[in-house]
């Protein structure tokens, strides 16, 4: 789970069923979680079946520089023989391509639909690679789901089964290379990382008010928990918990950075005690040279954990 479907989970718990953008957000999600499978399918049959000579790296979930704005890349394979971009798409129905417009539509169930064009954001994806790296850089379009099926192609790049992925790119190799990919590597772990939420609030037109705040209830999931004899205790299904607090700095780190202030994490966690507060916040943020504020403990694998019992 990347930091963006993370902040779309729990913005979809700590936002009001009842809020008008509620519905959008729902569909967003569901996409996102889709696309999520995709690219995980393709990233554990890349690791099972590709056979080359040498490894490549395999970085996923990049945000690239790009004009005035950002391209998103789900996978990116540094090979000494190739470099490639590879566009997930898990989506059914029989898919029409206009390459001449960039525009693409696909027909499910007998209805005929607009969608964001693969094409368009491959394309961005490959040039801001090219750009950044300096290499020429191949780019496939994936289709993860077997439920897919393209009438009009692409023009301008392949479109490929997942199934046959690794035949594809084995087939790359030495067509641009060799490539030093270990420098490659350092020079997109140097860029500064994309932060995206203010977009996210954006496009649901929601404010920081508009999120439930508290400590929230694994099991009821849209309750806020009271902390009482040193364990969280939810008053709706009477069930208590240890560190439950843990899981909702990282949500905030998620959503706002890592830098919390203190006066704010009062509210956050829904306590007044500034001897409780100082306990639950002893070694999950830290305290800096800057009165007033803490610094929050990455610990991503809680909300992977949280989540992942969720969203099966």
């Amino acid at each position: 789970m990347n930091d963006h479907l993370l902040a779309q989970m729990i913005i979809a718990e700590r936002l009001s069923k009842n809020h008008r953008s509620w519905q959008h957000l729902a569909a967003d999600l569901k996409n996102s979680l889709a696309g999520a499978s995709g690219e995980s399918r393709t990233l554990a049959l890349l690791k099972r079946e590709l056979d080359l000579k040498a490894d490549p790296i395999i970085l996923t979930d990049l945000s690239l520089p790009y004009k005035e704005g950002y391209a998103q890349i789900d996978l990116l394979l540094l090979h000494q023989g190739f470099i490639c971009v590879v566009e997930v798409k898990n989506i059914k129905g029989e898919f029409f391509f206009d390459s001449d417009n960039f525009q693409f539509h696909r027909r499910i169930d007998g209805r005929l639909e607009g969608m964001r064009n693969p094409e368009s954001q491959l394309h961005r994806a490959v040039k801001a690679a090219e750009k950044i790296l300096a290499v020429p850089v191949h780019g496939v379009i994936v289709l993860a789901s077997r439920s897919g099926r393209v009438v009009e192609g692409p023009k301008n790049y392949p479109v490929v089964s997942l199934d046959y992925l690794p035949f594809y790119l084995e087939e790359l190799v030495e067509k641009n290379g060799p490539f030093e990919i270990e420098a490659l590597h350092r020079k997109l772990k140097s860029l500064s990382i994309k932060r995206f939420l203010p977009n996210l609030f954006e496009r649901y037109q929601i404010s920081e008010d508009s999120l439930r705040l508290g400590v929230t209830c694994p099991k009821c999931r849209d309750h806020s928990l009271s902390r009482a004899n040193r364990k969280w205790k939810c008053m709706r299904c009477s069930c208590s918990f240890n560190d439950a607090h843990e899981v909702t700095l990282q949500e905030y780190a998620v959503l706002f950075g890592d830098e919390l202030p203190t006066q704010f994490a009062y509210k956050l966690l829904g306590v007044e005690d500034k001897y409780l507060l100082y306990r639950l916040l002893e070694k999950s943020a830290l305290q800096g040279s800057e009165r007033g504020k803490r610094w929050i403990v990455p610990q991503r694998e809680l909300l992977q954990a949280y989540f992942s019992s969720i969203y099966r």
